[in-house]
């Protein structure tokens, strides 16, 4: 019965040092498979996030609308056609990086404002949430645009593109008045939906 208890004392402790060393591993970092695990994940986290931040842009440097401080900031975008009504936040282009809300359209700060006379730009994810709905809009379904003053401005849609990133035409500034709004489409979101429409006075 001695040596019983002497064995049963003898693994207890063995397995208690094991136990204390892999702890010890665990909380200095020394374990490779959790180590190479978390790496992993933080490179998946890393390229996700880089992924997303950039998954909107267009290819190219784009200007800034020369009206792009007058009027005032959009905050709603409806589109009954196809069931979008969202509220838009405001983003801009920092390091050539469009800075891009994930929960709500974004109205491009370089842009034009609505009712200024040149090409209001907004822009959002593929999410069914924000803009997963967009390619699917009909040329001459209308875009009511309010802004924070309340009133809204109505718009016609006239052009619906499928085009590459480089298309930077579509979303720079012009001298007439429009509304430009995107998202992403195709495989890998390769492209981007344009549309494109006119206000209605």
């Amino acid at each position: 019965m001695q040596s019983l208890l002497r064995s049963v004392r003898k693994i207890s402790r063995k397995l208690s040092k094991r136990l204390t060393k892999l702890q010890v591993k665990l909380q200095s970092g020394k374990n490779p498979i959790i180590v190479v695990t978390f790496g992993m994940f933080l490179i998946f986290v890393g390229a996700s996030h880089y992924y997303q931040l950039r998954i909107l842009s267009f290819r190219g440097p784009l200007a800034m609308a020369q009206n792009a401080q007058r009027g005032e900031l959009p905050v709603q975008i409806t589109i009954p056609s196809i069931k979008i009504d969202q509220p838009i936040d405001v983003g801009t282009i920092q390091n050539g990086v469009w800075l891009i809300s994930y929960e709500h359209p974004t109205f491009l700060d370089t842009s034009a404002r609505p009712g200024t006379g040149g090409n209001t730009v907004i822009y959002g994810h593929n999410k069914k949430v924000i803009f997963g709905n967009l390619p699917y809009v009909s040329i001459g379904q209308n875009v009511f645009i309010k802004v924070a003053s309340g009133k809204i401005y109505k718009y016609e849609i006239y052009q619906k593109d499928f085009v590459s990133p480089d298309r930077i035409d579509l979303v720079s500034p012009e001298n007439k008045e429009d509304l430009t709004i995107y998202t992403c489409w195709g495989l890998f979101d390769s492209q981007r939906a344009v549309i494109k429409a006119r206000p209605m006075f």
